[in-house]
């Protein structure tokens, strides 16, 4: 069962990482969750918002690394002697394959290239409860947020970059008792 206070975190880091400054006019971005709960009467959340919203806020965010829409990855030795740029480049011009298939009892996590998308599935399968998360990002976004700085990421160009998507969801989070989706269209409802 997903953590109420998790899931609701998460959301709200999708949101910031799945909104666009380029033709926000037009798009939305689209959360639905729902907490079904033991008895079918757990909590839904639809949230419709204009990206042009969400892509004037980020920008005005100022909190720990996160500052006027960069994420500063000042981690100390973790990255040092790594080109986050060559590694994208190396991302988008490789052939489509599995890249990290990792396998045991009970979750299976692959890593994939498939055309103009990464994609990320994990299966957790349990006693108690299934769970399947799938992401779908567009190398485009990769490449947008990686920019030039390698000491940050550019949200607010990985923003612009995702604005131009359009189709399945980015987000599907699927388990025995509630379900995550999040995608960008032109529909004000999501419907």
């Amino acid at each position: 069962m997903m953590n109420p206070k998790r899931t609701l975190l998460s959301i709200a880091l999708i949101g910031l990482l799945s909104v666009s400054i380029a033709g926000a006019a037009d798009k939305w971005l689209h959360v639905r969750v729902d907490e079904g709960g033991d008895n079918g009467k757990g909590e839904k959340v639809s949230i419709n918002i204009p990206l042009s919203v969400v892509s004037r806020m980020l920008p005005l965010i100022s909190v720990d690394e996160l500052q006027h829409g960069k994420l500063n990855l000042d981690v100390g030795d973790d990255l040092d002697g790594i080109d986050l740029g060559e590694l994208a480049d190396a991302l988008r011009d490789s052939p489509d394959a599995d890249f990290v298939t990792v396998e045991s009892d009970d979750e299976t996590v692959r890593v994939r290239k498939e055309g103009d998308f990464i994609i990320v599935r994990a299966e957790e399968r349990g006693r108690r409860s299934n769970e399947t998360v799938r992401v779908r990002m567009p190398l485009a976004v990769v490449d947008a947020l990686v920019g030039d700085d390698p000491n940050e990421l550019d949200l607010v160009a990985a923003l612009d970059a995702l604005g131009e998507y359009d189709g399945d969801p980015l987000v599907d989070i699927q388990s025995d008792d509630s379900s995550v989706r999040v995608w960008i269209d032109s529909s004000d409802t999501g419907r």
